[in-house]
This record gives C-alpha cells, structure tokens and sequence, in this order.
C-alpha cells in the first residue's frame, strides 16, 4: 500500500511539474508577444492580410464533392470498385425523367385530358433546335408481331381486300403513296387483354418468313421515343384521350397486359398509386399516375457533371440539360387545385443538393447580426466613448479570414468541399468567436488590478495576454483535437471536413491572438485619446461614463448563485434531476436509430423533396431495383445462372429481402421451350446451339427487350450465332425497407447468393448501395471517433489539470453529456447518419470546455470542498456560460432551416450548450462541493487558466492578482524599477521566476 501511495505522489508531482512547465513556458511567450503585437500593430495586421490571401490562393484548386460513393465509403471499398467497371462495361448513357400526377382521383378523363396537355407541352420543347423526339432513347417497336389493318388505296369500301400488314401505319417506308385513312376508332383493348397475351396471332405468320427476310424486317424495324404513361393506352392521339370515358378507363388499366404502342408486356397498375380497388379486386381508381421521359445522352459534348450541380450522378450533354430545366418549369407550371404535377428530372438532385451545399446567406447573416450586437454589448459599455463598434467588426472579420484560410490550405492539399461544410460559417463563429472575449474579459481583469496602473499599454497588454493566452490555447488546442480526429476514418468526406474546421479553428486562434490583439491596442489608443467610438473624429474630453454603465450583471447573478450553491436542498434537487435527465438520456440512446438517407440531404420545401414524399407515400411497395452483372460466360456457365436464378425466385417466392426477378435467363428458357425443339435448357448448353439460340431469342419478340443486357466483343447479327459475351446484367427489385435494420440483411444476402454463383466478376449494384454501406460503416466511426476523441480530450486536460480526480470528473461529466445529447435527439426525430455522427464528436470539444474551467478553478481555490466550489463558480463561471451563450446565439437562426444538415446540427449543439452548461455551472460545482479533492495547488504552480476570463469584482478577483509574488507572476517592483531604467518588461518578468 505504502509502495502504491509513493507512486501515486511521485506521478502526481511528475503531472504538476509537467503542468507547471508547459504553462510557464506557453505565459513566457505570450507575455513576449502581447507586447510585441502593441507596439507594431500595424505590422501585425498587414502580416494576418498577407497570409490570408496566399492561403486564399488554395482557391485555384477548389473542388466540390457531393457523389456519396465518393464521401461516406472508403474509396477502395467494393462499390468503388464496381462502379470503375461498370464505366467501362456497362457505362449509362440515358437520363430517365419522372413526373408524378396527384389528385382524388388520376383515372378520370378530366385528369387524363390535364396528363395529356403536360404531354403536349413537353413534346412542344425545343432545345438548340432540338426536340424530346430528337434526344430521346428509342426501342424498336413490336409491329412486327402485331396484326393491323391497311386499306389500299384503290379500295372503297370494307371488302376482302382489307389486309394484314405488318407496319400497320406505324411506319411508311413509301410515303409518295397516299393512304386512305378509316374513321377513328377505339383501340381494341381485348386484343392486348390476357385473353390475347403472347404471340401465337402471329406464329403462323412468322414461321412462313423466310430467315433473311425476317432479318431484315427486324433490323429495320421502326423505332419510338421511350416513354411511359398511361396515354400510350389510346396511343398518344388527343381525339382519343379527349373522348375517353371513365369506364374506357377503368377498362383498360383492368384489362390491358401489353401496350398497345409498343407491342411489349405493360402492366399499367405499375403506374398508378394510392390505388384503390372494389370488393372483386378490380381498380376503381387511385390518387397519382406516373410519367417517365427517357433521354439518350449523344457520344459527342458529353459533360462529367451537370453543369457545376457537382453531382456526377449521370452523363450529361449541354442539351439536355437544358431541355431538362424545361421539363422541370413546365412541371411545376402544370400545378393546378385538382392536379398537383411533381417533377423528378435526372438533374433535379444535382441541382437541389447544390443550393443545400452552401450555407444559407439569410440565416447566416442573421447569425452574424446576433452576434456582431451581442459582441458589442459584452467586448465594451454602452456610451459612446468605451463602444468597441470597430473592435467587434474585426474580430467578425477574423472569423470570416479563418474560414478563408481553412478552405484556401484544405483544397491545397486536395480535400473537397463536401455539403457538410455548408455549417462550417456557423461552427467557427459559434466556437472561435469566444477567444476574443477570454481576452477582452482578462484585460477588463487586468485593468481592474491597482498594481497594474501607471504601467504603458504594450505591457498591460502583455499581462492581459499571458492570462488569457493560456486559457485560448488550451480551449484552442481541446477544440481541434476533438475535431481532427474525424481525419482518421474511413470516409472521404469526414476526413475532409475534420481537417479544414481543426485548420479554420486553429487559424482563428491564430488570429484572435495576433490580428484581434492587433486592433485592441488600437482601440485602446483610441479610448486613452478619448475618441469617440462611433466617430472618431469626435474627441471626448474628460468624458465620465454614468453610473448604469459601470454596473455588473454578472458579479451580481453569480454572487446570488454562489449562495445558492450552499444549499443542501439544492444539491439534493440538482442530484435528482441530474440522475432523471440522465436515464431518460440512456433511454433515448438504446432506443435511437442508425440510419442514413442521403435524400435528407435535400432542403424540406425543395420540389425535388415533394417529388420523393409523394412518391415514398402513395408507391410503398416500389423499393430499390438493382442490377446484378457479370463477366463473360459461355455456355458452361449456364448452371451457374440456373442456380443463381432459382434461389433469387425462391426469396421472391417467400417475400424475403425482394419482390421481383426480371432475368433474361427466365425468357431465354422459356423461348426455348416454345419456339424450339429444346425440351430443356440442358439440351442447348453446348458451343454450337447455344449462341444460336442466344441470337434467336434476342432478335425474338421475347427477347429483343434484353439485348441491351448483353455486351459482346463483337456486333451481334440476326440470324448469325452470337459472339463471345463479355458482360451481362438483370434486374431485381427489393422489397422497400424500413432502415438498415433490414437492407443491410438484404444486402448481404444478395451478395453472398451472387458470390456462390462463381459466375466471373459477378456483383449486384445500385446507387443507394453507398449509402447502404455508410449504414453499415457509421456505427464504428462514430464510437472510434468518440473514443479518440476522449483519450486526446485526457491528455491536454490532464496536462492543465495535473490532477487525476479532476481530469476522471471532468470525463464522467462529460459521457453524462454525451448520453443526454445522443437520447434526446432521437426524441427530437435525429437519427445517427453521417451529419448527427460529426456533429455529436465536434460537441465533445464543447463539453470539455465547460467543465474543464471550472475543474482547474476549484483546484487553485482555498478553503473547504464548498467554499472551492462556490469560488470556482464565481471566478470563471460568467466565462464559462458566456462561451456558451456566444455559441446558442450563432446557430439560433439555423433553426428555421430547411436543411437536414443545419437542423441537425442545430438541435446537436443546442443540446451540447443546455446541458453542457447545466452539468458544468451547476452539477459539477455541486459534486466538488460534496467529492472534489481536498488537496490543493501550491502557490508555486501559476494561475493563469484559473484567472482567465473573470468578470467578477475586484474582491473577488483579488486571487488573481499578484498580492503575492508566485511563478508566473510578474514582480511589481521590478516593473516600476524597470520602468526607469528603460528595462524590458519580458526580461523583468523572466527574471522573476
């Protein structure tokens, strides 16, 4: 025991002597520079300019990142990987553009008649000459497979003479023969009921064609614009919308299976949501139709992203995004009282995420007002003559030079802006802001102390800087460990952002201590010369401020606190309540979700927004389609596909992760089946009849639809065996999800029956993907973050503090922070995504701060536990809850946002400042006062930290002042001796020690 004890002394003497020794030092050097910025303001100033703007200069390499693969996954996970080869196997090159119609009821001809005009609008738009027919993607139409009518044109009347024609008038290779068009009649819709599905109308008729003729009918076959709605039923033609009954309605999204446009299977319910169905199952009516555009992005004038929208979602070509802000005004112009038109262009989330990226310039200025009035009130007095208007505007100013040198050096070293910097403005005035009146607040001490008179300005303002000095750099330094630690993780855009807000927090620490002490000596020549502060062409002689002015709210708050402090009955109170917020905190974190949508990205009152609320509400069951692709494979693989096919149609079956499988593997069998003399597909997995038969099916009416799923090393020709593949895909669609709770299951589960395949390089992939894997990621790095966060938290406070008890409390107090944010925010509907993850480390900064002050003041107090309590919370409790008050104010504007980004962070740190204070102000006080340790610092060990930021009165500040003659402190009497002898104020002080 006693070999224990000895070592505890000897490590807590080796932590005092280690404290003692870096404060000394830190005191030394501001000392040195106080007096050096005083006496060249000027200098200082200009220097704080120039390394401002060459660190502006990193502008020229600014870059804007919002592709989530890109920010929240690591770049080498397997998403990344699979969208390099998607590029170059399988790269997009169309744009699908939607439009949703809601009303009571779409499926009356009112509303069909509205669709359509929306239709005609859109159709109408012409873009550098260019129309939707021009741009568009096209399919080859299914005429072929179809029987339609022809008249000649010598014929009179309906006789045997009317024939089939393949081209049915869809298209006229011989437009010099005029054709004699029959009245205008309703579309057949038993023809493409279920009775009629498939194509045995036509197999006789297609087994008589010769194979080169087939062939060449096939590869010449008209093609149309792909688009889909519910106006491809009448085909487009407004006489027959316009007289459309409500049951020819009905009828057809009851009865239609194939689409009488395009010859293909169709099943219009698809279209439809909020649909509602009568006793018998059949719809009879619903609350929304969707309408899809599909544009083809041409080889040529293709862009990366869509027009500084800085989301690469898409190619792009400079037309279509043009015709696509069209689409989008003519969208929102259709709006009317019984139909609402909401609009989902491709562009739309590029153009929306981009107006969220930055920071809101109407919250931001109000925050900057609030403030600049607040820093007004509390830097100075209110008369005319002790106003810091000038010194309030530059200390804004060097927030503002911050900011610029964090994002100037960031994009130097190649980080990107990412739409979490857009709380950046906000983050560095709430936080930076508060150095400047630490040090404003230790000259108001230092001017207080009558040992301090007579001395010259540059070293009063030594003195005030080498108090508040160490105070800002260990807040400074706490600040920016808690916030770079985000740099080592596994997301881009959280490295990114950690790095430029500890660079923007660093160089306006830099900055508060070098430019704004700059203009303090200049305004304090400017009061000494009894300048007016507002105009200072206007000189005040003996000018006497009233006596409100002088008056301190603060001295007399606190001094009523401190008797409260005494209270057994309040502790008791504190102790409850403390204990009650604590488990309703655990509560709230054990019950809080980990889920992250990067769609609440998107501004709440952002069209696009609208688009995804109405669509998530009235279309519930369409959940994410993915692609699931390979490598090359030739025949021998086809048992691979066989298996993979069969297990993904059993989950199907059993609704377990997806809901549909549309594999060309299915069709393929089927064909076979029909149209060969293959009794099973084992028959045709051989090196000869298999590229054939690959070849017949996709030139089939069954299978022309999966071409576009196949690419070859060569050109795939009709009635020629197919080349070797080189890559294929098919679609599945996903159940919808709930949260990762279920996705990430689904997920995996896809994966591992992909991966069991061998098919070669085979994976499944959708976009959502990455934000499926920041889910699985975001758990980890928040917890590693949070621990990182604390061990470097430890170290500066245990080098301040020298006092383990203290630094052990100052940790408790700041986990029971840490729980009450963290369970409260989930009853304040936050979930734990990316943006809650970095805000809940960078509150770790904040919770330090409160608590640490009040640790190091109960440490150099005397007196009993209460009595250190009730000193500690009266010399630097006012700091303490004006750091907190500065923060509240910055973001309080942030709460009428519209951004997930500025309301989460917004609810984060309001919660940091209530009960980061509370815990600080009033519940560490209370348990000093009942546990803190009893031992107390030697009057050797300098006070610095301890005396900083007092805005008490001068009785109380009394400890403060060098009544004695400990470490650190300067001797009075070698000051004045100095002052004779024209001896260096830094070289006396030194002496001292």
């Amino acid at each position: 025991t006693s070999t224990r004890e000895e070592y505890i002394d000897i490590l807590m003497a080796a932590l005092k002597q280690t404290s003692t020794f870096f404060i000394s030092k830190l005191e030394v050097a501001f000392l040195r520079w106080g007096r050096f910025v005083s006496v060249h303001p000027y200098h200082v100033i200009l220097a704080s300019l120039i390394i401002t703007a060459l660190s502006s200069l990193g502008f020229l390499n600014f870059r804007i990142e919002s592709k989530a693969n890109l920010l929240w996954i690591p770049l080498e996970s397997e998403y990344n990987s699979n969208t390099d080869w998607l590029e170059n196997n399988f790269e997009k090159d169309t744009r699908d553009e939607l439009v949703v119609f809601e009303s009571e009821n779409v499926l009356t001809p009112d509303s069909l008649k509205q669709i359509f005009q929306v239709h005609k609008a859109v159709a109408s738009v012409e873009v550098d000459g260019k129309t939707f027919a021009d741009i568009c993607a096209r399919v080859p139409i299914a005429d072929i497979f179809q029987t339609k009518r022809r008249r000649k044109r010598e014929v009179s009347n309906l006789t045997e003479d009317y024939e089939y024609d393949f081209w049915g008038g869809e298209y006229n290779e011989y437009p010099e023969e005029d054709e004699i068009l029959p009245t205008v009649q309703r579309i057949n819709f038993e023809k493409y009921s279920e009775q009629n599905k498939g194509i045995n109308g036509s197999e006789d008729i297609l087994e008589e064609i010769p194979d080169n003729i087939y062939c060449d009918l096939v590869t010449t076959l008209n093609e149309k614009c792909i688009q889909t709605s519910l106006l491809e039923i009448w085909k487009y033609r407004e006489e027959l919308i316009n007289s459309a009954t409500q049951q020819e309605i009905l009828d057809a999204v009851n009865l239609l299976v194939r689409s009488p446009w395009y010859g293909y299977d169709a099943d219009y319910s698809s279209l439809l949501g909020g649909i509602v169905r009568n006793s018998s199952g059949h719809i009879v009516g619903a609350k929304s139709a969707q309408m899809v555009w599909v544009v083809e992005v041409p080889d040529d004038g293709r862009v990366i992203s869509s027009q500084g929208s800085g989301v690469a979602l898409e190619i792009a070509d400079p037309t279509t995004l043009a015709w696509e802000a069209e689409l989008i005004q003519i969208a929102q112009n259709s709006t009317r009282d019984e139909l609402q038109v909401m609009v989902n262009a491709a562009r739309s989330f590029g153009d929306v995420s981009t107006e969220a990226i930055f920071f809101d310039a109407t919250l931001m200025a109000g925050g900057y007002i609030i403030m600049f009035i607040y820093t007004i009130v509390m830097l100075g007095k209110l008369n005319t003559l002790e106003v810091r208007l000038y010194l309030t505007i530059s200390g804004i100013i060097s927030v503002g030079m911050g900011l610029i040198i964090a994002i100037g050096l960031s994009s130097l070293l190649g980080y990107p802006y990412t739409p979490i910097h857009a709380i950046l403005p906000f983050l560095c005035l709430g936080i930076g802001i508060d150095d400047m009146f630490v040090i404003v607040q230790c000259w108001s001490n230092m001017q207080k102390d009558p040992l301090n008179a007579g001395l010259s300005l540059p070293d009063r303002m030594g003195i005030a800087l080498k108090h508040a000095g160490v105070s800002v750099t260990v807040t400074s330094l706490t600040d920016v460990f808690a916030f770079g630690v985000g740099a080592v993780t596994q997301m881009p855009g959280l490295e990114s952002f950690s790095v430029c807000t500890a660079i923007g927090l660093g160089s306006i620490y830099l900055l508060q201590v070098s430019w704004f002490v700059a203009w303090l000596s200049l305004d304090e020549r400017r009061i000494a010369t009894g300048r007016d502060g507002l105009l200072m062409c206007v000189v005040h002689k003996d000018y006497k401020p009233s006596t409100c002015c002088k008056q301190n709210l603060g001295d007399i708050v606190v001094k009523k606190y401190a008797k409260l402090l005494s209270s057994v009955i309040f502790k008791f109170l504190v102790i409850v309540f403390t204990l009650g917020m604590l488990g309703f905190g655990i509560w709230g974190s054990i019950l809080i979700r980990q889920k992250f949508d990067p769609v609440l990205l998107l501004p709440s009152d952002s069209y696009l927004r609208e688009w995804l609320n109405v669509h998530d509400e009235l279309y519930p069951e369409n959940g994410w389609g993915a692609e699931i692709y390979t490598g090359e494979f030739d025949h021998s693989d086809l048992y691979k596909f066989e298996e993979l096919t069969n297990n993904l149609e059993e989950l199907k079956n059993t609704r377990t992760h997806i809901r549909g499988v549309q594999s060309w593997w299915s069709k393929l069998k089927k064909y076979s089946k029909e149209e060969t003399n293959f009794t099973t597909w084992e028959d045709f997995a051989n090196p000869n009849d298999f590229p054939v038969i690959l070849s017949d099916f996709l030139y089939s009416p069954l299978g022309s639809n999966f071409k576009s799923n196949f690419r070859f090393y060569d050109e795939l020709l009709c009635n020629q065996a197919a080349p070797k593949i080189k890559a294929s895909k098919f679609k599945i669609d996903y159940l919808v999800f709930n949260g990762p709770e279920e996705h990430i299951p689904a997920k995996r589960k896809i994966e591992e029956l992909v991966k069991s395949s061998n098919l070669t390089r085979a994976f499944s992939h959708v976009q959502v993907y990455a934000a499926w894997e920041t889910d699985e990621i975001i758990g980890f790095e928040l917890w590693r973050n949070i621990g990182l966060a604390m061990v470097c938290v430890f170290i500066v406070t245990l080098i301040l503090l020298a006092n383990i008890p203290i630094c052990l409390m100052v940790l408790t107090i700041v986990i029971i922070t840490l729980a009450n944010i963290i369970g409260f925010l989930h009853f304040w509907d936050i979930t734990i995504d990316i943006i809650s993850c970095i805000n809940i480390v960078l509150a770790i900064g904040l919770c330090v701060d409160y608590s640490v002050h009040i640790g190091h003041a109960f440490l150099v107090a005397k007196g009993s536990r209460r009595e250190k309590a009730v000193k500690a919370v009266a010399t630097i409790g006012p700091a303490v809850f004006n750091g907190g008050m500065t923060t509240f104010l910055a973001l309080v504007m942030l709460g009428a946002s519209t951004s997930h980004v500025f309301v989460t962070f917004f609810k984060v740190f309001v919660l940091t400042v209530l009960f980061g204070l509370f815990h600080g102000l009033v519940f560490f006080p209370t348990i000093l006062s009942l546990l803190g340790p009893i031992n107390t610092v030697d009057e050797s060990t300098c006070d610095s930290v301890g005396s900083t930021s007092t805005d008490i009165s001068p009785a109380s500040s009394g400890s403060s002042t060098p009544a004695r003659t400990p470490q650190g402190h300067i001797n009075r009497g070698l000051v004045n001796e100095g002052k004779t002898k024209e001896t260096s104020l830094e070289n006396q002080w030194v002496g001292a020690d």
